[in-house]
């Protein structure tokens, strides 16, 4: 990605926000939600959706694993660890009582891409786990008169096992921030 020079000057005020932490977030995960996802996309895969009983009747998800797709669950679906970011604010300047938000106007907020690396993953996402989700403003930049906002994420279990990173990344349109 090649910034113009325009685009470069008009970056440089976002620069202050890259490193800035995201407020840890915290998500259970429950073995029918993650049967309920994988099934509301389609995807009937046995790994992820064959629930079984136990000797005494109780429904056993211990046999399933997160759709890869499961982190949008706590990343960026009901406020989700990357949306801490529409609360950031400039630094406040002398003579204002509050500074300007980094988002504007949330309205013109497009949520544009999220991935998720599992190649450092040293367990699998599954039933009964609480999930940490820790992270970073990446990239801030303008780039075809839109701001481009990367958060990069970590999650991990209790343990402070790595289970995924994501990478989500939205942009603003003009008028919005």
């Amino acid at each position: 990605m090649q910034l113009t020079p325009e685009e470069e000057k008009l970056s440089e005020k976002f620069k202050i926000f890259i490193g800035k932490k995201i407020k840890k977030s915290i998500h259970r995960v429950k073995g029918k939600n993650l049967v309920q996802f994988a099934e509301l996309l389609g995807n009937t895969n046995p790994k992820y959706v064959r629930i079984t009983e136990t000797a005494d009747g109780k429904t056993d998800y211990s046999n399933i694993v997160a759709h890869p797709c499961y982190p949008n669950c706590f990343t960026v679906g009901d406020n989700g660890a990357a949306f801490d970011v529409i609360n950031w604010r400039f630094p406040l300047k002398e003579g204002e009582e509050q500074a300007p938000k980094l988002i504007r106007n949330y309205g013109k907020l497009l949520h544009t891409s999220q991935e998720y690396d599992y190649s450092k993953a040293e367990l699998p996402i599954q039933h009964g786990q609480k999930l940490y989700t820790t992270g970073f403003m990446e990239k801030a930049y303008i780039k075809a008169g839109k701001l481009w906002l990367v958060v990069h994420m970590d999650t991990h279990t209790e343990e402070g096992k790595l289970v995924v990173q994501s990478k989500v990344t939205t942009a603003i349109r003009e008028g919005g921030y």
